[in-house]
């Protein structure tokens, strides 16, 4: 009998060897991107936040009625085709794929639409980008406490439903393209409540979120009963990693495949026999500009003294490594409304002392600029220490303070943030994505509380209008009026970014609006 109770363990223990060997076999078998990502500590509920780097993680998840595709054409995700507007160019009509499931089994229903709506407009919901929805019909009585439900919105039945603006609007269906616009399921969210984004998230799109760690990683998993496509990944995992430099390291070990690569270090890298190949670039929609706070700076005197102060032709030359293209406007060449002929902005130190002097200033001025810790080796803060020292020699001392992120993100929401390096992308392939920015209702979200009824009046009026020669003088006069009279804005310099992803990584796409799509993906060794 011992004898068989040896040999019944040796059967044993080679089975369960073999067990082991092969689940680890499988296990290294699955296709696991690891995408290396800054860490943003704040929500993956993009109605909370603006930051494309989480839309680089919540895009996976959830989504919206319609989205561009790799042709920047408007397609439909969630509905069967794109909507025709009514004979007066205000009711759209949508009707929703049957059968599409939520993450966790549910079918997804016009009430959800709606539900999501509802919520963007709550004012206890605190959502960021309201403005971008603001012509559908009874969202300002929302949002001013006089409502509850939203009136522009009709559930015709569990498939169909009807949007109604307040006013035609041309590019409707663009905004409905971004993501503060992701369809989240009602009984789910209003289930989890102030968790909603931080310990659960749950949505339509083809991967779904396993695990939500902000210290550490987002990871998904692949949606089996995706409506759409099926991923070719097992899953993501979004590893968050705080030091640049760590992340560099992290990447050429082959801990992670795929990182956004600082346009400050593309020369040491594009030098690189190895790493050069692994080497991407592309030219996203949107701006690096000074943010300067309204609450404490509201002299126009003195903030066009801080844009004089400031050489960008130095700064894309000698910061970016000639990477960058000098901002002459604060919307990009190549959009709507972007001006051609718009000169230079004036580098003119001795004019900025004039001013500040007039202003009350004519020993100089003290200002703070915050920058989050994460971002204070990258292009912001390089950028926001540049800037120090050229605002120095004007007389204006700028101390610079490190936060973390999320205490940045509560600073800038509550309008306390007094001086900033901003980057910001379009969200969609129209002006009124980009410089919504500066509209009153938004930048007081973004501590820059600039309130120009002149410029707000330009945005609404460019709203209405279909004819697109028309649209592009409105905005190329918002542009100026911001950046020129009123100096709300400094554009500083067009970017060029880059990115650095394995070989064995395989047809993912960068979006122009600068997000990471991974939907079809792979990974072939």
């Amino acid at each position: 009998m011992e004898m068989m109770r040896k040999n019944a363990l040796g059967i044993l223990l080679v089975v369960m060897s073999v067990f082991f060997l092969t689940a680890a076999a499988s296990a290294a078998e699955k296709k696991i991107l690891r995408y290396g990502a800054v860490p943003m500590k704040s929500t993956l509920d993009m109605e909370l936040n603006t930051y494309n780097m989480v839309m680089d993680i919540s895009d996976h998840i959830t989504e919206t009625l319609v989205r561009y595709d790799d042709d920047m054409n408007i397609v439909p995700v969630l509905v069967k085709e794109l909507p025709k507007p009514s004979a007066d160019g205000k009711t759209y009509r949508f009707e929703l794929k049957p059968g599409i499931k939520f993450h966790d089994g549910t079918t997804l229903k016009a009430s959800d639409v709606k539900f999501t709506f509802e919520r963007m407009f709550t004012p206890s919901t605190g959502a960021l980008m309201t403005s971008l929805y603001t012509m559908i019909e009874g969202a300002p009585e929302m949002l001013d406490g006089k409502a509850t439900t939203l009136k522009g919105f009709k559930v015709i039945n569990d498939n169909v439903f009807e949007i109604t603006l307040s006013s035609p609007y041309s590019p409707f269906l663009a905004c409905l393209s971004a993501s503060y616009a992701s369809i989240y399921p009602e009984k789910a969210c209003k289930a989890a409540g102030k968790d909603w984004g931080l310990t659960t998230f749950i949505g339509t799109g083809p991967f779904k979120a396993e695990k939500i760690d902000f210290d550490n990683a987002v990871s998904t998993v692949r949606f089996d009963d995706y409506h759409g496509t099926k991923a070719k990944l097992d899953g993501i995992e979004f590893v968050f990693i705080e030091d640049p430099n760590t992340r560099r390291m992290e990447y050429e070990r082959g801990n992670i495949d795929v990182m956004w690569l600082d346009a400050t270090i593309y020369p040491e890298y594009s030098k690189n026999a190895k790493f050069a190949p692994e080497i991407r670039e592309f030219t996203p929609m949107g701006t690096i500009y000074v943010n300067l706070n309204f609450k404490f700076v509201d002299d126009v005197k003195v903030r066009e003294a801080v844009s004089l102060a400031i050489d960008r032709g130095v700064l894309t030359r000698d910061l970016m490594k000639s990477t960058a293209k000098e901002a002459t406007t604060f919307i990009p060449p190549g959009m709507m409304g972007h001006d051609p002929s718009a000169p230079k902005y004036e580098f003119n130190v001795e004019k900025a002392k004039a001013l500040l002097a007039e202003a009350g200033y004519p020993d100089g001025l003290e200002l703070e600029g915050i920058v989050r810790n994460t971002n204070a080796t990258g292009t912001l803060g390089r950028t926001l220490l540049s800037v120090q020292n050229m605002l120095a020699a004007a007389g204006i001392d700028l101390k610079v303070t490190q936060v973390d992120p999320a205490t940045w993100t509560d600073m800038r929401n509550a309008g306390k943030v007094p001086l900033s390096i901003g980057n910001w992308y379009a969200d969609f392939a129209d002006p009124d994505g980009l410089i919504t920015l500066m509209e009153s209702s938004i930048s007081r979200t973004l501590s820059a509380n600039y309130n120009s009824p002149e410029y707000d009046g330009l945005l609404a009026e460019g709203r209405l209008i279909t004819d697109a020669a028309k649209r592009e003088e409105i905005y190329k006069k918002a542009d100026h009026l911001a950046t020129r009279v009123d100096y709300a804005t400094m554009p500083l310099f067009h970017e060029t970014m880059y990115y650095l992803t394995k070989p064995y990584v395989k047809n993912f796409k960068m979006t122009p609006t600068y997000v990471f799509h991974f939907f079809g993906a792979d990974i072939v060794k």
